[in-house]
């Protein structure tokens, strides 16, 4: 059986050099194209030839998202399986993908512990037409969800990735853009997390700054909490 050919698009160039650098090393992969430039990967020649494209969703302020992308390698290969990589939760992510074109759409969250096993077994179903849509992501991949109940548990998916961009400094306008989402709903998402994160208010302070420190400090907890 012939190795999975694979284009990789990673906005961050460490993560880029280290995934590329993992699956490169696996037999049963064929990494044909590894970019921080949406561009390039939308322009690759032999795309048509291209089996699998794992994509980071977040390709940075001004660029495409993960999702438009797959969308767009999609005109150009109809077979090509997508599978989103991000940080960020992604239950959420191919709300916009049609669903006519969802077979072959997985979802992966970005952990330190990777499994290079499973990650292979997720690209190679994938590039089949399989979807796992977050949930049968291997165990060893996924990030453990918050608790019930508590703070980050009564923020939905969207809300908390919407909180990480937030963290990371982005503005709502780019975090409609990279996560292809209304702007008017990330304002909405916004008010309502800021609720969450922070309920009562302090005069004088500023509700944006109270909640992304809240929800910094939350995240901090839920991964020593986990480890």
């Amino acid at each position: 059986m012939r190795a999975t050919r694979v284009i990789y698009v990673e906005n961050d160039p460490a993560l880029l050099g280290i995934m590329g650098s993992l699956l490169a090393e696996s037999p049963e992969m064929d990494v044909v194209l590894a970019t921080e430039s949406p561009a390039e990967a939308i322009a690759f020649e032999s795309i048509e030839f291209v089996d699998v494209a794992l994509l980071d969703l977040a390709l940075g302020a001004g660029e495409i998202n993960g999702v438009d992308l797959g969308l767009a390698l999609r005109q150009r290969n109809p077979n090509l399986g997508i599978v989103l990589h991000s940080q960020y939760p992604l239950d959420f992510a191919t709300e916009r993908v049609p669903a006519s074109e969802l077979m072959g759409w997985s979802c992966l969250q970005k952990s330190g512990q990777i499994n290079l096993q499973d990650l292979v077994a997720l690209l190679r179903a994938t590039a089949q037409g399989i979807s796992n849509q977050v949930h049968s992501v291997p165990r060893d991949l996924k990030v453990s969800k918050p608790r019930p109940g508590s703070e980050l548990g009564r923020l939905s998916d969207r809300q908390r990735a919407i909180m990480g961009l937030t963290v990371a400094g982005f503005s709502a306008q780019q975090i409609s853009e990279q996560l292809a989402v209304s702007y008017d709903a990330v304002r909405q998402d916004l008010v309502r997390a800021y609720r969450i994160l922070v309920p009562e208010e302090a005069a004088g302070d500023d509700r944006r700054t109270q909640a992304v420190l809240a929800y910094v400090r939350l995240t901090r907890e839920q991964i020593w909490d986990s480890q």
